[in-house]
């Protein structure tokens, strides 16, 4: 407790000395405030709100799908004047019922003339517009101006002259390295190839009329790969307004409906959005280009645009043949687990690398009508088979070589309600999936319900629906309630409860288990320049452990496992280029008895500065403390373009990093970032192969990225 206290009163020693610079700057900050356009002071409230949506998802995913759709949304923002509601709700915090009141304010006023105009349509207050205004845009306005991570200000009109404005291109090229060798590199025989990981992708787009093509390549490198190529990928498309709407060639995902019978390898998940994240807004095939070696599809995938008197019709095909790495029993000759990491370092891993592949091909009929409110309907049906089937293991896992799913899914808009959902027939004849309704109370709150059902031999092999067992759509039934709203313009309360079960045995629990989660969010607005972040969250889950009983045997008993984590924050302005951040979060395990409880603790202070028009610099110190792994505290830092990094810390110790972003000119941009993390006292991090000696592990990473 005294620790806690110590840590509290450093909190709150950070935030007088910043209120007093605050009192001092007031005059300054007026005059800034006075000429401010439609952009951030260096990306306000950007940040946090990337984090809310990303803050679950696992530790450094590289070049996460969802983030690269983020950054390709600001670099290539939809057109309000010409996207329809597919196009929209690809946008973060734009759901169905606010896509269909862009639309209908749209049409009563023929176009918009600015950016800025979307305050004026329902339900879009000024919280919303600042999460949405970097990724719209309107092609014919000469007025709007937004302001870049640099504090540039930027028009929004394109400035290119004639044969250029037709063209974009994209170059990304990152290195990055671990700068204490694991003992996979140490031992004889383990890492055949060296530590630096190295990353290289190519985007060409070409627009003309009313078609846009687009071409993109990629190669990488995973630390310890021998290949300096280990992974290739890439694709080339075509869009039109035309029968033949959408043709891609290459890699690719399918995201239809809610997920239950095809999506891809990422999703939204339960966080501090409690209303936003939880409906997936996919109709379409989405285009791949991550270094994320599992669950896209290569092949050629297309899609027919059918208007009618009544609606639009589309008519989806697919057809994938793709490899996946597994291990192979050779006497049944059958394959025995499949690999999703991507790592081909050891020769065990190179050998099982490409070892099967999975043939798959289907189609989807969607029709959307505005003839009763806005309507969605969709069916999808595909077909999978495995060049070897997979051996038997348990009685509810995929076994053989074919699988197959037909799948239901419907998305219906009337004024304020949105009604949602997906049910799936999987080859098992079993029926799975996920019904929900949103209530949109303008200027008061936002309110889902949503309820899951996935039996215990329910099985998708391509479902991502949403669940506990994020990616897992199988043994589980939920109901989840959340709820946004705002205290006037103090605050903005984000909570949910979560309650679910897993009906039958799984692999981690002998028996059926149960489990609840409970979190509030509340972003406080202090002043234009001072915002406060609290979360809570409290989560019990039924466990199942070996104790020794009375008579001296073991015995597995059903315990409640309960986690309760606090987090106190505030980001401050001080100055138009200069921005602090900190963070006080507690974590208490509790095992009802069974085992000891558990604390950990976490503080961070960090900052942005942008001494310069072109140069950006974060930095961010933090200590931790925690009892065990099992109280780790996870923290979502700032990275180069394109990655997520959500640090997992446990034991005792500190990290630090600093991170540099240079643009010397529009079209070109150089970023920089260490990370040093030190354990109190450890002898070694890591284990097995990746096991480094000693209490440091650093990592030093560069990229460069050109556009034009």
């Amino acid at each position: 407790m005294a620790k806690i206290c110590k840590y509290l009163l450093l909190l709150i020693a950070v935030f007088i000395t910043n209120t007093a610079i605050y009192a001092q700057s007031d005059s300054v900050r007026r005059s800034i405030d006075s000429v401010k356009l439609t952009g951030d002071t260096i990306n306000r409230g950007t940040d946090e709100n990337i984090e809310m949506l990303l803050e679950n998802q696992t530790e450094d995913a590289e070049d996460s799908k969802l983030l690269e759709q983020m950054l390709q949304l600001e670099a290539n923002p939809v057109d309000i004047n010409s996207a329809g509601t597919n196009d929209l709700q690809k946008i973060p915090y734009i759901d169905a019922i606010i896509a269909t009141k862009i639309l209908e304010y749209r049409s009563k006023n023929k176009k918009f003339y600015t950016v800025a105009e979307l305050r004026y349509v329902e339900g879009i207050d000024d919280d919303l517009y600042g999460k949405i205004k970097k990724y719209v845009i309107v092609k014919s306005s000469t007025v709007d101006f937004v302001k870049d991570e640099f504090g540039i200000i930027q028009k929004i009109k394109d400035s290119k002259k004639g044969l250029l404005s037709n063209i974009y291109f994209e170059m990304r090229t990152r290195f990055s390295n671990d700068l204490q060798p694991s003992r996979g590199y140490l031992e004889p025989g383990k890492y055949l190839g060296p530590r630096p990981k190295f990353y290289n992708r190519f985007i060409a787009r070409y627009t003309q009329g009313g078609y846009i093509f687009t071409g993109s390549l990629l190669a990488e490198k995973d630390p310890g790969e021998l290949n300096w190529a280990d992974h290739v990928g890439g694709f080339v498309e075509m869009k039109s307004h035309i029968i033949l709407n959408h043709l891609l060639v290459g890699d690719y995902t399918l995201e239809f409906g809610q997920g239950i019978t095809l999506w891809g390898s990422y999703s939204f998940s339960k966080g501090s959005d409690a209303v936003s994240g939880m409906k997936k807004k996919g109709d379409d095939i989405d285009s791949y280009n991550s270094v994320n070696e599992v669950q896209y599809f290569r092949g050629v995938a297309g899609k027919l645009k059918l208007p009618s008197s009544i609606g639009d019709f589309s008519l989806f095909g697919f057809y994938s043949n793709n490899s996946i790495d597994a291990s192979i029993d050779t006497t049944l000759n059958q394959l025995s687990s499949e690999y999703e990491d991507g790592y081909h370092r050891t020769q065990s891993e190179i050998d099982r690398k490409n070892s099967g592949k999975e043939r798959l091909y289907g189609g989807r009929l969607f029709f959307e009508s505005k003839f009763f409110g806005t309507t969605k309907l969709g069916l999808t049906y595909y077909n999978s088979e495995y060049s070897k089937p997979f051996e038997y293991k348990g009685l509810y896992d995929f076994n053989g070589s074919r699988s197959n799913a037909l799948g239901v899914d419907y998305d219906i808009v009337i004024k304020n309600v949105n009604v949602f959902g997906e049910w799936t027939r999987s080859y098992t004849d079993i029926v799975g999936g996920v019904t929900g309704v949103k209530f949109l109370f303008f200027k008061l709150a936002d309110v889902v319900f949503m309820v899951r059902n996935y039996p215990k031999n329910f099985i998708s092999l391509h479902s991502y629906g949403f669940g506990e067992q994020s990616g897992t759509s199988q043994n589980e039934f939920g109901i989840y309630s959340g709820i946004r709203f705002k205290i006037g313009k103090l605050a903005i309360v984000n909570a949910y409860f979560d309650q679910y079960k897993f009906p039958y045995a799984t692999f981690y629990n002998p028996v059926p288990t149960t489990g609840r989660d409970f979190m509030t969010y509340t972003q406080w607005n202090v002043t234009r320049s001072l915002t406060l972040y609290t979360k809570y969250k409290n989560e019990v889950k039924e466990d199942v452990t070996s104790v020794i009983n009375s008579s001296g045997f073991e015995e597995d008993k059903i315990y409640e496992r309960g986690q309760t984590n606090y987090r106190l924050q505030f980001d401050y302005d001080i100055f138009k280029t200069f921005r602090v951040r900190s963070r006080f979060e507690y974590v208490f395990v509790d095992y009802q008895g069974y085992h000891t409880a558990e604390k950990g603790l976490m503080f961070f202070s960090d900052f942005r500065v942008v001494p310069f028009k072109d140069i950006v610099l974060d930095g961010r110190f933090i200590i931790f403390q925690t009892d065990s792994f099992d109280s780790r505290i996870y923290e979502y830092e700032n990275e180069l373009n394109g990655v997520v990094s959500n640090q997992g810390l446990y034991g005792k110790g500190r990290r630090w990093y600093l991170m540099l972003k240079y643009r010397p000119y529009k079209f070109l941009e150089l970023s920089a970032k260490y990370a040093e993390t030190i354990i109190e006292g450890a002898t070694s991090t890591g284990s097995g192969n990746d096991e480094i000696m000693g209490d440091l592990k650093n990592r030093f990473s560069l990229q460069l990225d050109i556009k034009f």
